[in-house]
């Protein structure tokens, strides 16, 4: 599924695929909201819920950018000084 096609899909389309297909990258919390960040084929959705109540307040779908590069920024890759010749 590409991303146009998930964004055309009703609200509760999009969270059973959320649900069912979407796979888990991280989580984090501040303060009572609970962030999620989940991949979908080729693009991902960031749903933020209350961390006690877990009704979702907030949801959106991306492929990059500012969004994802938080999420990235966690996780510094090092290469090893062999492959930087390759």
């Amino acid at each position: 599924m590409k991303l146009n096609e998930y964004k055309r899909l009703s609200e509760e389309e999009q969270y059973r695929i959320l649900w069912d297909e979407g796979v888990l990258i991280d989580a984090c919390i501040e303060g009572e909201v609970k962030k999620l960040l989940y991949a979908i084929d080729n693009f991902y959705v960031e749903l933020w819920s209350h961390a006690i109540s877990n009704k979702v307040l907030w949801k959106l779908s991306f492929k990059q950018g500012k969004l994802l590069e938080k999420y990235l920024s966690k996780y510094p890759v090092e290469i090893d000084d062999d492959l930087k010749s390759l």
